[in-house]
């Protein structure tokens, strides 16, 4: 991973997002990475940001179109409108 967030700076994460209860990535892996995105967009740091710039886009190519439709149809709609209009 070029972006790898050093082992200091995830430590510091990890105690950020651990707050009420620990997600354990083994039993809850969806949990709890979107634990840890939310947690990086909070911390606002430039590392933060070179990790979800890495990791989302590779998440994003695996989720399936039909999910992508159907989760983010609104984003979709407004897009296509700003795009016709923009023509």
């Amino acid at each position: 991973m070029k972006n790898a967030i050093e082992k200091e700076n995830l430590k510091k994460l990890l105690s950020i997002s651990i707050t009420d209860k620990y997600l354990d990535p083994r039993k809850e892996p969806c949990k709890w990475l979107g634990a840890m995105f939310l947690t990086l967009l909070e911390t606002d740091t430039k590392e933060a940001k070179e990790a979800l710039s890495w990791a989302l886009p590779r998440m994003a190519n695996y989720v399936e179109p039909g999910l992508i439709d159907q989760l983010f149809a609104d984003w979709i709609e407004e897009y296509l409108h700003l795009l016709a209009e923009s023509e």
